[in-house]
């Protein structure tokens, strides 16, 4: 879900740029037959020539987008103007070149597959990523040694950092520590001693559990991490579940019992935990629908933006592929005609635009976080709903 804080680092990313901006959004999917041969390359020349932009500008543009990408990237998203204060004259001028390994839906088919834009900074396709793809972090719950990783817009990097400062006495006990072993050592004892030894290995376990809860408790601090999958034996991941805090344990989505191979690479994790990520996303989605439903909530693009701009939306969901139009007035006041537009803006000159060029800025306004939902939500959102559906504050 898109809140306030995204929609804020973003811009900060961008803030270096003033506008007119070029922003460009291309599919680049090698595995694509149309992309065969790095054609998207020219269909990305051809859509900035038309834009007229000057000269110094378009060159530098053409030498980033010439770059070598790595083979998993599939959007190329660049932005390009000058820097704040500066003219556009090539020693002034800031490219910022994002290739994203995740596909926006978003570029146009259409027209060539590519989204070219000369003006006010476009960033709307990231903002929908950020949504589609939350930064996840993942425990991966080893005997000998636990790993972190960080999964975010389709990469996976290990943080071995996060674990890195333990002691090897820490893992030998950790693996070691088999419940059931325990208690049959514990068994083969008497009385008394039976209960101590018990109680004595648990407590060292407990210890060492909370150090790790801490560590990744620092680590979702520091990377901003949003949604969390504990990786191990059952038993193992709902002890250590214990040990977090609420706030994390309310970000844990998933225990995901398979494993990859001892020594797998991070390639090998990202298999099993990024369709399960993906399986939640679209059940959260449908459940998202079925809460607006039984509020009652608002849905339909007349009623939903009404009720939007009156501040009564504490969550609004929208369609993945967001084709809309709307009108809107100088004030950002939108209406799904012109005369509703024109109505709530008092009689002032109003344009069609996309909705999904205004729609971000309008939900920030009135502090509402913004959904977007694909797969069997998107489908019903359009055919049930009109679209655009939205949960009421009250």
């Amino acid at each position: 879900m898109i809140g306030k804080d995204d929609v804020r680092r973003v811009r900060e990313q961008m803030g270096s740029l003033e506008p007119p901006v070029l922003s460009v959004y291309a599919d680049v999917h090698p595995g694509k037959p149309y992309n065969a041969k790095r054609a998207w390359l020219i269909r990305v020349k051809n859509s900035i020539k038309d834009l007229g932009l000057p000269a110094a500008l378009e060159k530098s543009v053409y030498e980033a987008i010439e770059q070598r990408m790595a083979p998993e990237a599939r959007t190329l998203a660049l932005f390009a103007g000058p820097r704040h204060g500066g003219e556009v004259r090539e020693a002034r001028l800031e490219v910022i070149r994002l290739p994203l390994h995740v596909d926006l839906p978003v570029v146009d088919v259409a027209h060539g597959r590519v989204e070219a834009r000369w003006g006010e900074v476009y960033v709307a396709p990231l903002l929908y990523a950020l949504d589609e793809y939350e930064r996840a972090g993942i425990v991966w719950l080893r005997g000998n040694g636990w790993r972190f990783f960080e999964l975010f817009l389709g990469e996976i990097e290990e943080r071995t950092q996060v674990f890195a400062g333990l002691a090897p006495e820490l893992w030998k006990r950790l693996a070691e520590y088999d419940p059931r072993r325990v208690r049959e050592l514990a068994s083969a004892r008497t009385g008394g001693l039976r209960d101590r030894f018990s109680s004595r290995m648990e407590t060292a376990v407990y210890r060492y559990l909370k150090q790790l809860a801490d560590l990744t408790e620092r680590a979702v601090a520091m990377f901003e991490i949003k949604r969390l999958v504990l990786l191990g034996p059952p038993d193992q991941t709902s002890m250590f579940f214990q040990m977090l805090s609420l706030a994390l344990r309310q970000a844990v989505v998933s225990h995901i019992a398979k494993v990859p191979p001892a020594e797998a690479h991070p390639a090998e994790v990202m298999q099993i935990v990024e369709p399960v990520l993906h399986q939640m996303e679209r059940e959260e989605e449908l459940r998202r629908l079925d809460q607006i439903r039984e509020q009652p909530g608002v849905w339909g693009l007349g009623p939903t933006l009404e009720a939007l701009q009156a501040g009564r939306l504490s969550v609004i969901a929208a369609p993945w592929d967001l084709n809309a139009k709307v009108w809107i007035s100088p004030q950002g006041l939108m209406g799904v005609t012109r005369e509703a537009a024109q109505a709530i803006s008092g009689g002032q000159d109003v344009r069609e635009i996309p909705l999904r060029d205004a729609i971000l800025e309008t939900c920030q306004a009135y502090a509402t976080r913004l959904e977007f939902v694909s797969g069997p939500a998107g489908e019903r959102l359009m055919r049930e709903m009109g679209g655009l559906a939205g949960l009421l504050r009250w």
